[in-house]
């Protein structure tokens, strides 16, 4: 069987090889990037639905008392978690998602803080029309859009 999804055009390489073995569950699968669409042939049975390859730069924390408290930034599977989360509030769920996490020093005189960077890249379905298209709008996450955070890229 042979698939097309969307996805963002910068996503490419080790990402993308991470896409299609997420969505073919890791049975063989051939693929062509075409810069905005992805075409996979495999005979895994594929998600039904709109599916959409995303991207998405995202200041990943949980609030205690009134202060962000970080993952550390090897702990994938709380941010996976996390990224679930949101999904279920902006209406999508996640099929497959990559992570890479790191901190973002900002500098800011007269000293500097540091948040979390996580970059997310992986492939979901919207389940919620209008909550998803809020999120485009909105954004993903509370922290650190003034930095470019919280842009959902499909």
């Amino acid at each position: 069987m042979e698939y097309t999804i969307t996805k963002p055009p910068k996503v490419d390489g080790y990402a993308v090889h991470r896409m299609v073995a997420g969505l073919s569950d890791g049975a063989p699968a051939l693929h062509v990037d075409e810069g905005e669409k992805l075409t996979i042939r495999t005979e895994a049975p594929m998600p039904s639905g709109h599916i959409l390859g995303f991207s998405l730069r995202a200041c990943v924390a949980v609030k205690n008392k009134g202060r962000h408290r970080y993952f550390p930034t090897d702990d994938w599977r709380s941010r996976h978690a996390w990224l679930a989360r949101k999904g279920l509030q902006h209406g999508f769920e996640i099929i497959t998602v990559h992570c890479t996490a790191k901190h973002f020093v900002v500098e800011k005189r007269p000293g500097t803080f540091t948040i979390d960077d996580t970059q997310f890249t992986g492939v979901l379905k919207i389940v919620d029309q209008e909550k998803f298209a809020a999120a485009l709008v909105s954004g993903i996450g509370n922290t650190a859009r003034t930095f470019g955070f919280g842009m959902l890229v499909i």
